[in-house]
C-alpha cells in the first residue's frame, strides 16, 4: 500500500502566475515558503527557509487562487508529483517534486495598509475538488482506514477480494 499526503502552512513569495489550458481550465503555480527554527549546539538559534512549488488545477485555481497574493498565509493539503525529464543541453535526466494541491485555505493576508488582514472568521467554503460518486463495487476507503492500516489495526469491513486500482485523476492527466 502506498500513501502520499503533504500538509504545510507557509507564505506565498510571490504572486500567483495562471495559465488556461486549450481545454479551458486553469492551472496555477504557486512558491511558499517555509521557515523552521532550530537551536545549535552552542544555544543560538538558526532559521532555515524552504521553498515549494505547489500546482493547482481547475475549479479549485479558479476559485482559490484569485484571493491569494504575495505574502499570504495558506495551508496547502497536496500530494508529491515528481516531474522526469532530459536536460537538452546535457542529456542528462532530470527531476523535480512539486506539490499538486487538492485543498487551500487561507489563514491571513499579508501585510497590506500598515496592518496584517486576517482571514474571515466565517467558514470558509469547501475549495476541495469534487470527487465522483463511488460505484456500486467500487472499493473506497475513508481516512479511517487508511489509519488502521498504517498502525496496524485491523480493517473494517473488508471481506477479501482485490482492490481495484483507481483510474488516472484529471491531475496525473494534465501532468
Amino acid at each position: 500500500m502506498n500513501y502520499n499526503k503533504v500538509i504545510l502552512v507557509g507564505r506565498l513569495v510571490r504572486e500567483p502566475e495562471n495559465v488556461v489550458l486549450p481545454s479551458g481550465s486553469q492551472v496555477s503555480n504557486l512558491v511558499i515558503a517555509y521557515n523552521r527554527n532550530y537551536r545549535m549546539p552552542d544555544g543560538s538559534w538558526r532559521e532555515e527557509s524552504h521553498f515549494f512549488e505547489i500546482k493547482v488545477f481547475g475549479k479549485l485555481a479558479e476559485r482559490v487562487v484569485p484571493q491569494l497574493g504575495k505574502g499570504d498565509l495558506v495551508l496547502v493539503e497536496g500530494r508529491l508529483h515528481q516531474d522526469k525529464w532530459i536536460d537538452k543541453q546535457s542529456g542528462e535526466p532530470r527531476s523535480k517534486v512539486r506539490i499538486v494541491a487538492l485543498d487551500i485555505k487561507p489563514l491571513s493576508r499579508s501585510v497590506r495598509g500598515g496592518e496584517i488582514a486576517e482571514a474571515p472568521a466565517e467558514p470558509m467554503p469547501d475549495f476541495s475538488p469534487e470527487k465522483p460518486p463511488a460505484k456500486e463495487g467500487d472499493n473506497t476507503e475513508s481516512f479511517d482506514d487508511l489509519e488502521n492500516l498504517l498502525f496496524g489495526e485491523e480493517e473494517k469491513g473488508q471481506e477479501g477480494g482485490e482492490k481495484k486500482k483507481d483510474d488516472l485523476d484529471d491531475f496525473d492527466i494534465l501532468l
